[in-house]
């Protein structure tokens, strides 16, 4: 029998306790049954029960199956909610060349996915009135939907995010928002609950709940695409630090290269394994005449993206192949130091050079991370890239936006008629 921790403590505290507890069960196993509330909250069967039957009177849960669990023929209930009565939540995840925007449901399932390609990231004043003039025309072309069934959006910021504080260090930092925290901002211009959240532990939380909870506690998400990021979960919690600018793996300084990264100093490991170092090689390759079929792109002047490069991968260009081999290698060179550190049970590799061909990508980072880790560190050590692409962050981006609306202890599970 459970023990009853109430001395002291408000009925309100319980409340929103045990309530919490729901939600978060719901959220990641889509039902539940008050034995699940009363071992996970440590109030007993009676007082949970009392906050359920509330909950199941005031339409927020429905009763999902019986289960009979006992000898004698007792069947305990199971409950669950209906997606369709429940608040939404929105996620924005920004890209050096795209903007995806989307909603899922109460259960994370997908609702919508939108992907922008046209877009192009920059620190500007205007790269932020345009986010923000994508999402609202993306709540407009929700057919059927009422904005006040969005509970929140959390939006995807590249660079150093105080989730906390709803605070960037990097991006969107300008004057008028030094002393007011962008999620203020952005919640004000919106008209609903914002959120930000660091691009790669997004990421690496959307990578996370979609199923390796099931399988792992211990992950190193590497999201390598225009830049390099790590996403780090330690026992099943995504790991912030003090400020929450933890996982700054692209800016560890390792190369006596000169060669000045985006962060202001020189070099960083960014500088030679990221989308922007292998665009940096090969247009000065190809200016110096070597042969590649990006060439005719790189002589009129056109950007060079990542996915150019990694089509050019697949049709078997000789440049751009030797360029990703050479990063994945370099890659599994630091991933290597990473395991020595962390010793976790698998790393994921995420980001848009992780949808280039296994043999020229995958392989040489598995290849440095045995010849440069420790045998016993690293033996067990599972190492995959994640086939979601860009749906992981932006899916992502909105169960960051659920989790955090589920910390409040008065979310509601159902919208208000």
């Amino acid at each position: 029998m459970a023990r009853e921790y109430t001395t002291g403590v408000s009925e309100r505290t319980v409340r929103g306790a045990v309530r919490s507890s729901i939600m978060q069960h719901i959220m990641q196993n889509g039902t539940f049954m008050v034995p699940e509330i009363a071992s996970a909250t440590g109030f007993s069967l009676t007082t949970v029960a009392k906050y359920v039957s509330e909950m199941l009177a005031a339409g927020e849960i429905i009763e999902m199956d019986r289960i009979c669990l006992h000898a004698k023929g007792r069947r305990t209930v199971r409950y669950g909610v209906q997606p369709e009565a429940c608040p939404c939540f929105m996620g924005v995840d920004m890209r050096a060349f795209e903007l995806n925007i989307g909603l899922v449901d109460f259960v994370g399932q997908p609702v919508r996915i939108e992907r922008h390609t046209d877009f192009r990231l920059e620190n500007t004043r205007g790269t932020l009135d345009e986010v923000c003039h994508r999402i609202q025309q993306f709540i407009s072309g929700l057919d059927g939907m009422a904005p006040e069934r969005i509970a929140g959006i959390n939006i995807n910021v590249p660079g150093r995010v105080n989730s906390r504080t709803g605070t960037s260090a990097t991006t969107f930092n300008f004057e008028e928002t030094v002393d007011t925290p962008l999620t203020d901002i952005l919640s004000e211009r919106l008209g609903m609950r914002v959120f930000i959240e660091n691009d790669t532990k997004a990421m690496a939380y959307g990578a996370y709940m979609s199923g390796f909870n099931k399988q792992y506690d211990d992950l190193l998400y590497i999201n390598i695409g225009w830049g390099l990021g790590l996403g780090i979960i330690i026992d099943g919690k995504l790991c912030h630090g003090k400020d929450g600018y933890s996982g700054e793996f692209g800016h560890i300084h390792m190369y006596n290269n000169n060669i000045l990264c985006h962060c202001g100093k020189t070099g960083c490991i960014e500088t030679e394994v990221s989308g922007r170092a292998i665009q940096r090689k090969l247009l000065e390759r190809i200016r110096s005449g070597e042969a590649s079929l990006l060439a005719s792109k790189v002589c009129r002047g056109e950007v060079v993206t990542t996915a150019d490069i990694i089509d050019a991968v697949e049709r078997e260009d000789p440049l751009c192949i030797e360029l990703v081999m050479q990063a994945g290698s370099e890659l599994g060179h630091h991933i290597a130091g990473l395991i020595n550190i962390f010793n976790p049970e698998v790393i994921v590799i995420g980001g848009n050079l992780a949808q280039a061909e296994p043999c020229y990508f995958l392989q040489p980072i598995e290849l440095a991370v045995r010849k440069y880790s420790l045998k016993l560190m690293s033996q067990n050590v599972s190492i995959i890239t994640h086939p979601s692409g860009a749906d992981a962050a932006v899916l992502g981006a909105c169960l960051i936006a659920r989790s955090r609306v589920a910390e409040s202890e008065a979310a509601p599970l159902r919208i208000k008629s």
